[in-house]
């Protein structure tokens, strides 16, 4: 594998690109696709192969016959029981989806102790603890009424969608240390718990096992348990990745320091260190002189066995280098960079180089390692903020509640004239302003402005909630298509009413008027179009997706998505659900105004 360079990339998504890297190089996961991989059950689980909610029913799931999904089923007779893998676990990455009906509960637990709360969420805007992605409450029967619960962590937003969607949960979790003795050294931690693509949870520190733990005391390994006694609940693509490998580290190390300016490795036979000395650990401070400087570590690195290894490696004040076996494997270069290396099992020479070419600025070095059973491993943290890493730039909606800017989508695509609205219930959009698309939506904080507004800026803004892309659906009119560079598409601008926006704009011959509106109950957007001229029975396509099921008359989901329409069966223009190109798509007539609500 060539190095990659990182330089161009603040270390924040620096280290983000190196832990999607390290999952694919890390063994193969664990798969939890079926009842065999837990303890036999009681309870009220099964096997589906579709699963599917209605809005309007409490802890209600319709399944069909089929396999990979696990289903939990309660009655009134058999309230259900939790499932607990056969398999045990310390340090793992855990992916799963799920699907709650309305108003339901459950959780899952690592190593049965510490609980990741699974709820029926939708629509609040200040979680708690015992919402959903939180971590919920430690519990001590001694205390007082009211103070028996303590230690809990709500989610840092709520991005919990609709029930009847599925959802995803991606857990990064340590589990606690012990000595010889079996007294604990370290505890367990959260290292980062993101829930459908927003993460919720960073480095968060347990102190203890959460309420309902399956042992009172903490242990070094335990199952995954999911809990079954509390609600219909499904989940499907459970994965565990096991990260049990010895960690590497490093010994014996010795430094030289050498003055001047360096861009390059000198010849370090032919120079004189101005100071040089042993360390203990690769990070402890060196008393270096003031001014540019080059620092040569030299030690050992242990490698627990055999196999492939990805270094991550920076230096904030400067350039930064690496050598194993006496091979140069990282140039002294500025900014980030990864290289994977074969490297064999035992104790290995390593040499580090760190040039500190900014002269106001203290040395500083990040070095990381992955490799087979190993996560991303810090060898070394620097205390020294890289130069290129800025505070966000969060937009306040107080202020600022809708905003103009680019939007990079999905798909890879990217908007040049949108519109991003926000609303007090927390569920936000984007307009293309260039097509008259709803483009997406999303539940949870605003927007990050930083790209758009930082230095020179690139006109960027992101969402910080859990987007749902709604895709550029093919807006058929008697065969004619909206595209944004088809002169017969006008648009008009926009005009802010009391309930929403009016977005105006021309095609085909036709006025169109969108008015799109936030729900008061927080559930998602209302939208209602209506047309001016001879539109007689030409239809819009309001929604594309590989699958759209009708769940009842008037409520559509479309699967692929995760988001619901929903429209007054008891109107006389009735949607048709037809095949397409892209697998379905749901139009409606515009003889007679639009309405319906995009539920998410």
């Amino acid at each position: 594998m060539k190095i990659k360079s990182l330089n161009k990339i603040p270390l924040c998504l620096a280290a983000i690109y190196f832990w999607g890297l390290t999952t694919a190089i890390a063994q193969e996961p664990l798969k939890l696709d079926g009842l065999t991989a837990f303890e036999p059950n009681k309870g009220t689980w099964q096997e589906a192969g579709a699963v599917m909610a209605e809005l309007d029913k409490i802890n209600v799931l319709k399944i069909e016959n089929g396999k990979g999904i696990l289903v939990n089923l309660p009655t009134k007779k058999n309230k259900g029981e939790d499932l607990v893998s056969k398999e045990k676990f310390g340090d793992i990455d855990l992916e799963m989806e799920f699907m709650v009906a309305p108003n339901s509960n459950s959780g899952v637990y690592l190593m049965g102790q510490y609980e990741i709360q699974i709820l029926d969420s939708w629509t609040k805007t200040n979680p708690r603890a015992g919402d959903m992605g939180g971590i919920y409450e430690r519990w001590d029967e001694s205390k007082p009424e009211g103070q028996k619960g303590f230690g809990g962590h709500a989610p840092r937003q709520n991005v919990s969608k609709a029930p009847g969607i599925w959802q995803q949960l991606s857990i990064s979790f340590q589990a606690p240390r012990f000595d010889e003795q079996g007294q604990k050294t370290k505890n367990a931690k959260f290292i980062s718990v993101m829930l459908n693509g927003v993460l919720i949870h960073e480095n968060l520190e347990l102190y203890g096992p959460t309420r309902g733990a399956l042992v009172a005391d903490e242990i070094a390994t335990g199952p995954i348990r999911i809990q079954g006694d509390h609600g219909a609940v499904a989940f499907r693509n459970i994965q565990v990745t096991q990260f049990d490998t010895e960690l590497p580290e490093l010994s014996g190390l010795k430094y030289k320091v050498y003055q001047g300016f360096f861009d390059k490795e000198p010849e370090f036979a032919q120079l004189k260190p101005v100071i040089e000395g042993s360390l203990n650990e690769i990070s402890d401070q060196i008393s270096a002189p003031s001014g540019q400087n080059i620092i040569h570590y030299q030690g050992h690195l242990s490698i627990p066995e055999s196999g492939e290894y990805t270094f991550l490696m920076g230096a904030p004040s400067g350039r930064a280098g690496l050598k194993i076996n006496g091979k140069k494997e990282l140039p002294l270069i500025e900014g980030y960079q990864f290289q994977t290396i074969a490297l064999e099992k035992g104790l290995l020479p390593i040499e580090i180089l760190v040039s500190k070419t900014n002269d106001w600025s203290k040395t500083g070095l990040e070095l990381s390692i992955a490799g087979p059973g190993l996560r991303m491993t810090p060898l070394s943290q620097s205390r020294v903020a890289p130069s290129n890493q800025v505070d966000p730039i969060l937009v306040n909606t107080q202020e600022v509640p809708m905003l103009r800017s680019f939007i990079e989508l999905p798909d890879g695509q990217k908007l040049t004239h949108a519109i991003s609205v926000s609303s007090p219930q927390k569920v936000h959009y984007s307009f293309d302003l260039s097509k008259g698309n709803l483009a997406q939506v999303w539940r949870g904080d605003f927007l990050d402005a930083t790209p758009m507004w930082h230095e020179r800026g690139n006109g960027v803004s992101r969402p910080l909630g859990a987007v749902v892309f709604l895709g550029n659906p093919t807006r058929t009119i008697h065969g004619t298509t909206f595209q944004s560079g088809n002169v017969e598409f006008i648009p008009k601008g926009y005009q802010v009413k009391d309930n929403g926006i009016e977005y105006r704009y021309l095609s085909q011959g036709l006025s169109f008027k969108d008015l799109i509106t936030s729900r008061s109950d927080g559930k998602g957007l209302d939208r209602s179009i209506t047309v001016e001229g001879a539109s007689g029975n030409k239809r819009l396509t309001i929604a594309e997706g590989s699958d759209i099921k009708m769940i009842r008359d008037g409520l559509y989901w479309v699967v692929d998505k995760g988001y619901y329409l929903q429209l007054d069966p008891k109107s006389p223009s009735k949607p048709v659900l037809e095949s397409n190109q892209n697998g379905k798509a749901l139009m409606v007539s515009i003889g007679l105004p639009v309405q319906y609500s995009l539920l998410f």
